[in-house]
């Protein structure tokens, strides 16, 4: 655990997040690989935690859980700077990610979180391709979250597993600059102490193996899940989805499908389903094509989202909305943006999404400290006063060794933005806790 110690004896953690200090009085790791992640991790979470005014308890809370159920599925610590098996989830090879979930219409911020389980099986004989991780994590700490289900999980991980007798042909194929992951966990940390998890799924080893598009892959799982007793069914979104994507001459211009998600709930009417894809958007007039579906989804929530985009876009990369040329302008870097289409099942023939917009921060040519203050003035102007007073100070002591308030990149990973009625605009700040930088 990092921390320092005052001119009067007191431990900086113990003066700045007591809860923390209070719970590591209560721990006794008894692992090297446990008290590794402890250490590296625990401060973030309980700075996030306390910075978003969580209750106390839950603050105490959900330190001990991430402690008993989290810390063991990250698997064994690296050794001479190695990850164990070598998955991540950021650009700079982060096994975790934390995010902060913002809502124009709440005073209120949540706390999130991303990892791919990993056991000490993972890359061996016993489960070459850490296949096996998620299932078995989510079964451990089933107790641990209520409302728990995994009946779609056990549903998409089979269609995107890779088969017994195609795994050596998989790793044989598999590029070596291609993530490993299969499968990444989710939690968002909501404020009644119940976390809630999600489940993403990597469809590329099997497409890999197989020969079959990850498109293709996704869409058939989904239809597979439609429920025949209700007649609901995603059939009316997907078509949405397919007839934009006809509209690509050239496959290598056609956005790709990277992960298939879930929420790990019982299934209800509407449940929702999440597919990403990765772009080659660099602008705001190909964004906004691309979060429209090419004018195939309307409405006043689709132009709310349109104009909350476009807003973002401008006061993020400093142009102004009177430019005929801004549209146009090419502001991303050779990462491009992400969009995610949230289809509720529906028993219509009319597509059921709401779209989300990623941005990839670290390509932007800005320091987390530039981006932290462009947030803040953000976040001022909608309304949000005190977030935007401590963004950047709260971002400063949840990394404290990322140089936030100096020159350091990369903290922020993506930033989405959505809208929806019920919450106006809705944004989503990812994190990178810089693993391999500080600790590996």
């Amino acid at each position: 655990m990092a921390s320092s110690t005052t001119s009067n004896g007191v431990s900086h953690i113990a003066k700045t997040l007591p809860i923390l200090s209070q719970v590591n009085q209560e721990l006794h790791p008894d692992s090297e690989d446990r008290a590794f992640w402890w250490g590296a991790l625990s401060e973030p979470l309980a700075s996030l935690l306390q910075a978003n005014q969580y209750d106390s308890e839950v603050q105490r809370q959900y330190l001990r859980w991430f402690y008993k159920c989290i810390l063991p599925a990250l698997g064994p610590r690296p050794v001479d700077g190695k990850p164990y098996y070598g998955s991540w989830i950021t650009h700079d090879l982060s096994p975790l990610e934390y995010s902060l979930n913002w809502k124009e219409k709440s005073p209120k911020q949540t706390i999130r979180f991303t990892i791919e389980a990993v056991t000490k099986k993972a890359g061996t004989a016993a489960d070459p391709i850490n296949q096996l991780g998620a299932k078995e994590f989510l079964n451990s700490v089933s107790e641990e979250v209520p409302g728990l289900d995994l009946t779609r999980f056990n549903h998409f991980l089979e269609a995107t597993n890779v088969p017994e007798d195609g795994m050596d042909d998989a790793i044989a194929k598999h590029p070596s600059y291609f993530p490993r992951s299969r499968v990444w966990i989710a939690f968002d940390l909501e404020r009644s102490g119940n976390p809630v998890a999600k489940s993403y799924f990597l469809p590329h080893w099997r497409a890999i193996q197989s020969g079959i598009p990850p498109k293709t892959i996704i869409f058939d799982a989904i239809r597979a899940s439609n429920k025949s007793d209700d007649e609901s069914s995603y059939d009316g979104s997907l078509a949405a989805i397919e007839s934009y994507l006809s509209t690509y001459e050239k496959q290598e211009d056609e956005p790709q499908v990277g992960l298939l998600s879930n929420d790990c709930v019982a299934e209800t009417p509407g449940s929702r389903l999440k597919v990403y894809f990765r772009s080659s958007v660099d602008t705001l007039a190909r964004a906004k094509d691309m979060y429209h579906l090419g004018g195939r989804l309307k409405g006043d929530n689709m132009a709310a989202g349109l104009k909350g985009i476009s807003d973002f876009w401008y006061h993020l990369f400093g142009l102004d909305s009177s430019d005929p040329t801004a549209d146009d302008k090419v502001c991303v870097g050779w990462h491009k943006c992400i969009f995610v289409y949230e289809m509720r099942s529906t028993q219509g023939s009319e597509p059921d999404i709401d779209v989300k917009f990623h941005i990839p921060m670290w390509q932007l040519g800005k320091t987390d400290g530039q981006i932290s203050e462009l947030l803040a003035s953000w976040f001022e102007k909608h309304g949000h006063a005190d977030l935007a007073a401590r963004y950047k100070s709260d971002l400063d002591t949840a990394f404290p060794k990322s140089g936030i308030t100096g020159d350091g990149v990369g903290t922020h990973t993506y930033i989405s933005i959505t809208h929806t009625p019920k919450t106006g605009l809705y944004m989503t700040m990812y994190y990178s806790p810089k693993l391999p930088e500080f600790y590996f």
